[in-house]
């Protein structure tokens, strides 16, 4: 099951590059709510914190301080 679940946070990391702003912006909402399992995407996301898309800049911020708060 944990193979799984590193497999899933890893294809939601790669959806951070996508083209698509929505794509990218779901891909940190979906990383906030995996949590713990998420911390590795940490890295990934803060270059997303001037992203072109203010809704990606808003949940990246969002999945940040969650994910932030889990390692702290």
């Amino acid at each position: 099951m944990r193979e799984i679940r590193d497999l899933l946070i890893t294809k939601l990391i790669e959806r951070l590059s996508y083209d698509d702003p929505l794509a990218r912006r779901n891909a940190a909402g979906a990383l906030r709510l995996h949590g713990d399992r998420a911390v590795s995407a940490i890295p990934a996301l803060e270059k997303l914190l001037n992203d072109e898309n203010k809704g990606v800049r808003q949940e990246v911020r969002r999945a940040l301080d969650l994910l932030c708060s889990k390692v702290a």
